[in-house]
């Protein structure tokens, strides 16, 4: 395949049962639904000459407090062997600082993101992998017990 064509891989991706959040350019984001609200999911399907799926995957610094920085990717890293196993290649890392929308010197929570993607050749590829990270647990939980 030469180039995919975001209208098409849309189109393909709601075929499959998936929702889209937004697009933007010729990558589409899907959504999660958290009880009626429609929500990010971390997840995107790129289309163009290039076409991939990316995925982040995440844990909090509120799972597990007494965790360096460190150890939360590790984790994260860790939970994530699936999607390596699967063609997956980690993109990047990025500590985040998750703030409150009415004071923004407050940080709520600290995020430890770990980015992946795969390649993909065709329409069904993407859709295949789509479906398979929406899935796939990317939200970590760090054990308390630890």
């Amino acid at each position: 395949m030469s180039q995919m064509d975001v209208k098409q891989l849309r189109k393909a991706l709601e075929s499959a049962g998936l929702e889209v959040f937004r697009v933007r350019g010729d990558e589409i984001h899907l959504a999660v639904r958290q009880n009626v609200q429609m929500m990010e999911a971390r997840v995107q399907v790129r289309a163009g000459a290039s076409p991939r799926v990316m995925v982040a995957t995440w844990s909090q610094r509120s799972d597990a407090p007494q965790w360096s920085d460190d150890q939360l990717f590790a984790l994260v890293r860790d939970r994530a062997a699936a999607l390596r196993a699967a063609g997956y290649d980690e993109l990047g890392h990025e500590r985040r600082e998750i703030r409150s929308v009415s004071d923004e010197s407050q940080v709520l929570d600290v995020w430890f993101e770990v980015s992946f993607a795969r390649a993909v050749e065709s329409l069904d590829e993407a859709t295949a992998e789509a479906l398979r990270v929406i899935a796939f647990e990317r939200y970590v939980v760090a054990s308390r017990q630890s």
